[in-house]
C-alpha cells in the first residue's frame, strides 16, 4: 500500500478523524443518560473500543503511527470484546436480571494484559520485533490474528440470534414483535461489520486493493457500529411510539376511527389507568400499555397525541407525578427515592424536574410545604 513518507492527512483522513471523534462524542451522550446508563454501558464501551480502533487507522494511514507505536496494539483486545459486548446487550435487554457473564470476556482481558506487557517490553512498542523468539511473543501473535475476531464476531452473532430466538413466544404480543425486529436490526448492523471486517483481509490479497477500498471497508464499518449506538440512544422513542411505527410497524386504522370510537377507547385506557395503575411499572412502554387494553401501539400513539396533547412519556409520567403528590401527602415520612420509584420513575433527576415543571417546587419542597399546611 503506497503511503506518504512524511506524515501527513488529507481529505479521507481528516473525515475519519471527524468520524472517529464523533464516536467519542456519541459515547459522552449515552453515558449521560441516567435512566439507561447501567443497561447501555456495553454499547458504550462497544462505541468507545471502535472509536479508538479507528483513530488507529487513521493514524496509519497518515503515518502518525510512527510517531504514537503504544496505541497500535491494543486493537485485538477492542475486537474481541465486539462480540460479548452486544451479546450482553441485548441478552439483558430481553432479562434485565442477568448478570454479566464475565468469561465471556477472557480472550480480550487476555490479549489486553499480553498488550500491556509487550507494550512494557518493547519501550511502547518500539523495539516489538525484537522480542521474537520469547513464547509470549507466538502467544501473543496467534491471537491478534484478524481470523480469530473474524470467528468470534460469527460465534456471538449466532449466540445472539440463538438467546433471542429463546425469548420468541407463539403468541406474539405488540412489544414481542417490536422487540424481534429491534433485536433484528442490531443483529444486521453488527453482520454487516463483520462481513466489513473480513472482507478487507479477503479482498487486501488481490493486487486491485488500494487504499479507496481500505476507506471504503473502513466507512461502512464506521456506519455499521454507529448506527447501532445511533439506535440504542433512539431506543426509548423508537419503543414509546415517536420512531416505532415509522420504523418497525405498518400504520393500522387509527386515521379510519370516527370520533366516537377514539373517545370510547380513549375512555377504556383512562379506566384502565386509573384502575390499574400500570404506569407503577417503570419498565412500561407504549407497546405494553397497547397490549393490555388491546389496541396497536400505533392507535394508541395517535390517541394519546389527540386526546391528550401530549406523547406517551409526557402522558403517563402525568399519572406518575399525580400519584407522587398523592403519597407525599399520604405519608411525608416516606422517602423521596421510595416515592419516586413507587410511582414508576427510575431516577431522581428526572423526577425532581418533571415534579417541579408540573407543580413549581421540588418534591421535598412540596412536603415540607404540605407538612407545614397541616400543623397550622
Amino acid at each position: 500500500m503506497s503511503l506518504a513518507l512524511t506524515p501527513s492527512f488529507d481529505t479521507w483522513t481528516s473525515f475519519f478523524l471527524l468520524v472517529s471523534s464523533l464516536g467519542f462524542f456519541l459515547t459522552v451522550i449515552l453515558s449521560l443518560n441516567k435512566s439507561n446508563r447501567a443497561n447501555n454501558a456495553p454499547i458504550v464501551l462497544l462505541i468507545l473500543g471502535f472509536s479508538f480502533i479507528l483513530l488507529q487507522y487513521v493514524l496509519y494511514w497518515t503515518k502518525y503511527q510512527s510517531k504514537y507505536p503504544f496505541v497500535y496494539f491494543f486493537d485485538t483486545s477492542w475486537y474481541l470484546s465486539f462480540g460479548p459486548l452486544l451479546y450482553t446487550y441485548i441478552t439483558k435487554f430481553y432479562n434485565n436480571k442477568l448478570k454479566t457473564q464475565w468469561f465471556h470476556f477472557t480472550p480480550a482481558i487476555v490479549v489486553f494484559i499480553l498488550s500491556f506487557y509487550f507494550l512494557i517490553r518493547s519501550n511502547g512498542f518500539q523495539n516489538f520485533e525484537t522480542l521474537n523468539g520469547n513464547s509470549l511473543f507466538y502467544v501473543f501473535h496467534f491471537l491478534r490474528s484478524p481470523w480469530l475476531a473474524a470467528v468470534s464476531f460469527i460465534i456471538y452473532l449466532i449466540l445472539i440470534k440463538y438467546n433471542s430466538s429463546i425469548y420468541t413466544t407463539k403468541t406474539k404480543s405488540q412489544y414481542d414483535i417490536v422487540r424481534a425486529k429491534w433485536t433484528n436490526l442490531l443483529i444486521s448492523l453488527f453482520l454487516l461489520f463483520t462481513i466489513s471486517y473480513i472482507s478487507y483481509y479477503v479482498l487486501v490479497q488481490f493486487s486491485f486493493f488500494n487504499l479507496h477500498w481500505d476507506y471504503a471497508i473502513s466507512f461502512s464499518m464506521s456506519f455499521s457500529i454507529y448506527a447501532i449506538g445511533y439506535m440504542v440512544y433512539k431506543e426509548p422513542s423508537i419503543f414509546n411510539g415517536t420512531l416505532l411505527s415509522n420504523l418497525f410497524l405498518k400504520e393500522h386504522y387509527a386515521h379510519t376511527l370516527t370520533e366516537t370510537t377514539k373517545n370510547d377507547f380513549f375512555n377504556t385506557l383512562i379506566i384502565h389507568l386509573k384502575e390499574n395503575k400500570p404506569y407503577t411499572d417503570n419498565t412500561l412502554r407504549l407497546t405494553h400499555l397497547a397490549d393490555q387494553i388491546g389496541l396497536s401501539p400505533h392507535t394508541l400513539s395517535k390517541l394519546i397525541n389527540e386526546k391528550a396533547q401530549k406523547n406517551f412519556n409526557q402522558f403517563i409520567n402525568e399519572y406518575r407525578l399525580e400519584e407522587a403528590k398523592k403519597m407525599l401527602q399520604k405519608d411525608p415520612d416516606t422517602s423521596i427515592k421510595t416515592i419516586y420509584f413507587d410511582v414508576g420513575f427510575n431516577n431522581k433527576a428526572t423526577f425532581n424536574a418533571a415534579f417541579k415543571n408540573k407543580f413549581n417546587c421540588t418534591p421535598s419542597a412540596y412536603k415540607k410545604k404540605y407538612v407545614v399546611a397541616q400543623d397550622k
